[in-house]
């Protein structure tokens, strides 16, 4: 039996003096972004306070780039994304919910499983 917290730090930077608490123990981090309004570039922050002051390893580190609306994934805007360079190991993967929930469930759940076994908690 293994528990699993999700926290939603929502991007919104205010609140920030909540990050600490959700970075204690943390063991994965996945990462959220529109690639038709993100850049890689955006996810430094995010990088620097959850991903570096943890010292995780990027291998433990699911990006998400999600496209929101009824468009299927917009591949120009997918291959323009660049991860940050120490998201260089992370795992990246592309969808638009509302036609590629079930691939994104199973990206989930194998990153779950890869955490999972490194931690050796089960």
């Amino acid at each position: 039996e293994v528990d699993v917290e999700l926290w939603d730090c929502s991007g919104d930077l205010r609140y920030r003096d909540c990050w600490p608490a959700i970075r204690d123990g943390i063991e994965g981090v996945i990462l959220v972004a529109n690639p038709d309004e993100n850049k890689g570039e955006d996810l430094n922050l995010w990088c620097r306070e959850f991903i570096a002051k943890s010292k995780m390893n990027p291998e433990n580190v699911l990006v998400v780039l999600n496209e929101i609306g009824e468009k299927r994934t917009n591949d120009g805007a997918i291959s323009e994304f660049q991860l940050p360079s120490q998201l260089s190991s992370a795992i990246c993967a592309a969808c638009n919910l509302q036609h590629d929930g079930d691939q994104l469930r199973l990206e989930f759940n194998q990153f779950l499983v890869n955490i999972i076994a490194k931690s050796g908690n089960y």
